[in-house]
């Protein structure tokens, strides 16, 4: 990416005018970085010209964070996470930051406790459960006409080899994975599921009957292959989606005080158990559960997405859940020193960074630190 490029980008992200697009090809670009020499591949942005586009961006920062100070005089947190955050997403080092912030030392525990990736198991029909993460790649099973292979980069791919009468009575399989892990399967369908971590999903190895029926716990990205004869729906444990062929987002975490369903493309009817409420989502609506009710609003469908694509991308989030997040992807415990109510939290995070990395971010807020004692956090102002 060219300098100017680099430039145009890196403004219009902090403006909040770049396109889904553009904001997905500049944290793109940032992920690749991590995997290599910070310039390496980029010949056309030596070193003085990252830092003078680096303090471009940052004094950018500065005065949006300058503006809008005043409406935000309860959320100190922000301010400082905004830029910190941004800075390390755009690829820019710790030289910028480490210029104006003071930097505390984050126990070097931190640096062992790596992120996630893809692990899952699965339990097939008559109880087998089968580690994906230690399974060969290739055909892991057969069952029922179907025939299940493990490809090399995380997914795994239901095949049908015969067709089965209409009247047999389809076997169940679960997918789930533990915190830390995340997986695709490809079901009969030829539905898409992306699973997050700790999520299960139960599907059975054919559709049979008027609908094509499976039940989710935690989060999961579905792309639903279309048949309007067959609808699709997706029972959660205080939900229903009913949709034909489509792409969502749904969130529902036991632990999560709400139930978060986002629509990136087609149209889905949303309706909950107890009590009973429904809801219809258009592209780029999301409908979130409260007591009695959706509130159905436009939301920014990047944002609750990008966990499937590498990402964490958080926008004014209350730090707690933001935590939870985290949490969940680095198989960490949180425990809270303190009244941490009122701070919120904004920016974008590469998944592939590990927890030292993540925690130096949040830490140059100077607002709070993070003490490591194993796998568990404490976060004390």
């Amino acid at each position: 990416m060219k300098k100017a490029e680099l430039t145009s980008l890196t403004e219009k992200y902090i403006a909040g005018t770049a396109s889904g697009e553009e904001r997905l090809k500049l944290e793109s670009w940032y992920n690749n970085q991590l995997n290599q020499n910070p310039l390496a591949g980029e010949k056309q942005i030596d070193e003085e010209e990252q830092v003078e586009v680096g303090e471009k961006i940052f004094n950018k920062i500065n005065q949006q964070i300058d503006q809008q100070e005043k409406k935000r005089s309860g959320r100190y947190f922000y301010r400082f996470a905004v830029a910190a955050s941004l800075i390390a997403v755009l690829g820019f080092g710790w030289f910028i930051l480490s210029e104006r912030t003071d930097l505390k030392k984050i126990n070097k525990s931190a640096s062992l406790i790596k992120p996630g990736g893809n692990k899952a198991f699965l339990t097939l029909a008559d109880g087998t459960k089968i580690n994906l993460d230690q399974a060969l790649n290739g055909t892991i099973a057969k069952q029922e006409g179907i025939q299940i292979n493990k490809t090399a980069d995380g997914q795994l791919v239901y095949t049908i080899l015969e067709n089965k009468s209409a009247l047999a009575k389809p076997g169940f399989n679960t997918i789930s994975t533990p915190a830390g892990g995340q997986y695709q399967v490809s079901l009969p369908d030829g539905t898409k599921v992306w699973l997050n971590a700790l999520s299960s999903l139960k599907y059975p190895t054919t559709f049979t009957g008027k609908y094509r029926i499976v039940e989710l716990t935690g989060e999961g990205y579905f792309e639903v292959a279309k048949n309007k004869n067959k609808p699709f729906k997706l029972k959660t444990a205080k939900q229903e989606i009913s949709v034909l062929g489509t792409h969502f987002n749904v969130s529902a975490y036991a632990d999560d005080a709400e139930i978060k369903t986002t629509l990136v493309e087609g149209g889905v009817a949303v309706k909950n158990f107890n009590p009973q409420a429904t809801g219809l989502l258009k592209p780029g609506q999301q409908a979130v559960f409260q007591g009695t009710g959706f509130k159905v609003s436009n939301v920014d469908v990047e944002e609750y997405i990008a966990w499937k694509n590498g990402f964490f991308m958080f926008n004014n989030e209350g730090i707690k859940e933001a935590m939870q997040k985290l949490a969940r992807w680095y198989d960490v415990d949180i425990e809270y020193v303190g009244d941490f109510d009122g701070i919120y939290f904004g920016g974008s995070f590469s998944k592939h960074n590990n927890l030292q990395e993540t925690l130096k971010i949040l830490e140059s807020t100077d607002k709070f630190k993070f003490k490591i004692e194993g796998r568990r956090i404490k976060i004390l102002k």
